[in-house]
């Protein structure tokens, strides 16, 4: 039990954990064990339900300016992937938008109180954005700058991610905007229950796949840890859900846009650790050499290898010594 709360703990699944555990009688778990999970899954599921107030707030605010947007991620997923249960952990409330909108979003969410920085928890406060933090986002404008406000009695902050891109700024594999929001859908707000605008199943399922990627090809973000195994619990939720219309649509979707090498790999990887289908499901089985499923990319654009499996990559505390510099790119 130990090994697996650390793990839960890296993962960010405490809150999924204890939803498994608590019913268990025959588990052996020490009652303050159980007590703390239990208090965990119910901290969680309060704050995912502020953090949808917080989305339905700033989606409604949006859609009067006019502004087309989607929530995503974890908003996005709370009631139809994790069943209302409060179990996905949730750092903010991610939308996505079209940059001709960046502009027009930026001054909404200001004007409903949020304000661009660094949460300051010690003095609960927000303090400006050091001016190094604001150039990544000006060579790198895939993202707004996190929008955060604060929440009273000391509690943290509500933090609002924007993006507008599927993938990043100088990545190789890009998609028009106008493609991704032309068609939405609605899913019930994890808060109040009000409808939300989201992402059709196929671009959630291809978003999913693609932010996954970004955080586990990059050496920077893996040896972060970033690459959480809640992302894949994402992923195969959204498979289980609409295999039918993404077994039809996403393999469209990715020879249009010429996304085979970035999802191939997620998928690959996904059906390798959990026994899986997608890659057969959308026909991309086989699609990228076993050495691209190895390589990643350092700072600068340099090429690297990581050995193992992806579950034994999960697994792994610390990934500092699991990158290797190639010669040339895999």
């Amino acid at each position: 039990m130990p090994t697996l709360v650390e793990h839960a703990m890296r993962h960010r699944m405490i809150p999924m954990l204890a939803h498994l555990v608590m019913d268990e009688d025959d588990l052996p778990l020490p009652a303050q064990l159980r007590g703390e999970l239990l208090g965990a899954l119910l901290t969680n599921r309060a704050r995912v339900g502020r953090l949808g107030d917080a989305a339905a707030e700033a989606v409604g605010a949006l859609q009067r300016e006019g502004v087309r947007v989607a929530v995503t991620k974890g908003i996005a997923l709370a009631s139809t992937v994790y069943g209302g249960h409060g179990v996905r952990k949730m750092m903010d409330a991610d939308l996505m938008i079209h940059p001709q909108d960046r502009a027009t979003v930026s001054r909404v969410l200001e004007e409903l109180g949020f304000q661009q920085g660094l949460y300051d928890w010690k003095r609960h406060q927000i303090t400006e954005l050091p001016a190094r933090r604001r150039a990544v986002y000006r060579l790198s404008p895939d993202h707004l700058p996190h929008f955060m406000r604060l929440e009273p009695y000391r509690g943290g902050t509500l933090v609002i991610d924007v993006a507008n891109s599927v993938t990043w700024t100088h990545s190789e594999w890009q998609v028009p905007m106008d493609a991704v929001l032309e068609d939405l859908e609605q899913a019930e707000s994890p808060g109040s229950g009000a409808p939300l605008p989201v992402l059709t199943p196929p671009w959630q399922f291809l978003f999913t796949a693609l932010h996954l990627f970004r955080e586990a090809w990059f050496v920077e973000t893996a040896q972060a840890g970033k690459d959480m195994l809640y992302k894949y619990a994402d992923l195969l939720g959204l498979w289980r859900r609409d295999r039918s219309v993404l077994s039809t649509m996403v393999p469209e979707l990715v020879g249009r846009y010429g996304l085979q090498r970035p999802v191939a790999w997620v998928l690959e990887h996904t059906d390798r650790t959990f026994g899986s289908d997608l890659a057969a499901g959308t026909g991309l089985s086989g699609a990228v050499s076993e050495d691209f499923l190895a390589g990643a990319v350092a700072p600068g654009g340099h090429p690297m290898r990581w050995s193992g499996t992806m579950n034994e990559r999960l697994c792994r505390a610390n990934r500092a010594d699991l990158f290797e510099a190639v010669a040339e790119p895999l």
